[in-house]
């Protein structure tokens, strides 16, 4: 055999081998289950009993609750039961100055708050919670007071009293909630006073990557009154109601205003309640459904085949007899 020959075969040994490594390890790297396409969709979140990830969520449920001014149910009976010690001395201080009341019950509500909430006593209607859907850090506002024309008010911030008066004013609570610990929602409650003239303004939009041209919005609303000194947290579990109310005795107050507003000519005065629910998904995973509760798919459904239709029968069809020639042509 000559030399030429002789590389020749040593090559293609050597290139074979070669093949045949690559081959092998990636038929071990293809045998991982990490590897496999249907193993790896399964530990993100298919059939496999994996986790999808959802947004971070919280339902808020409010209620509202009114009664005449001074009512038992609301004045004393839901306090009764309510843990006002959950916020800092610094905080209740502030409030109490300010003639809000803010507590906490754990368990059942007390039985006449449970009669009011279900309409039971004579000429109450049953109250709905309203339900909010809101991201984790999402605020917001809740309607307290109907806009009243003028509205004189007396607010502490600080070691200072202060009067002011609005025109046209409406009082809201705007509520933050967000998740903390592992099963709790804290929310961040801020008074608010709307007030004056509805104007039109053209506030800016996000712009996070500050390259695109500014963008505006059209914006029609009252000025917005922000008691940010006045905001507190409170964190809420399963069983849980926050209750928000105001002290009757403090006169012209923030708590008045917000809770027993004054009432038109000729119509007695109203004193009412805020009950607070909330709940969250669990660290933003909603656990995949468990097979039995899946929705199967629907088998098709199975017709019987028609019977064996009579085999055709062997005799020929019978040929039509040719007409006799016309003699109309003669």
């Amino acid at each position: 055999m000559r030399p030429t020959s002789r590389i020749s075969a040593w090559a293609a040994t050597l290139a074979m081998a070669a093949v045949a490594g690559i081959l092998t390890v990636a038929g071990c790297a293809l045998n991982r289950p990490e590897s496999q396409p249907g193993r790896v969709f399964q530990q993100i979140g298919g059939h496999g009993g994996g986790q999808v990830i959802q947004p971070r969520q919280c339902l808020i449920r409010v209620a509202i609750l009114e009664r005449p001014f001074r009512d038992p149910a609301v004045n004393e009976a839901a306090w009764r039961e309510a843990d006002e010690q959950i916020l800092s001395p610094e905080a209740r201080k502030a409030l109490a100055s300010n003639g809000l009341r803010v507590g906490r019950i754990l368990g059942e509500l007390p039985k006449e708050l449970e009669s009011l909430l279900r309409g039971r006593g004579p000429g109450q209607d049953a109250v709905e919670p309203a339900n909010l859907l809101l991201e984790s850090g999402q605020a917001s506002p809740i309607s307290l007071t109907p806009r009243m024309p003028e509205v004189s008010l007396l607010l502490s911030r600080g070691d200072r009293v202060t009067g002011r008066d609005y025109t046209d004013a409406s009082g809201f609570l705007r509520i933050t909630p967000s998740h903390s610990g592992a099963r709790g929602v804290s929310l961040r409650i801020t008074p608010e006073i709307h007030h004056g003239p509805v104007q039109r303004t053209f506030p800016t939009l996000p712009n996070p990557s500050g390259l695109a041209p500014q963008q505006f919005s059209i914006r029609d609303a009252q000025k917005e009154e922000i008691l940010t000194d006045l905001a507190f947290d409170l964190t809420l579990e399963d069983g849980q109601v926050a209750i928000l109310g105001t002290n009757p005795e403090s006169i012209q107050s923030l708590g008045t205003f917000l809770f027993s507003p004054k009432s038109a000519e000729n119509q007695d005065r109203r004193q009412r309640i805020v009950l607070i629910w909330a709940s969250r998904n669990m660290s933003g995973v909603i656990a995949a459904a468990p097979k039995a509760d899946r929705p199967k798919r629907p088998k098709p459904a199975i017709t019987e085949p028609p019977a064996n239709p009579a085999p055709p029968d062997p005799t020929p069809p019978p040929i039509p007899a040719t007409p006799p020639p016309s003699s109309g042509g003669k």
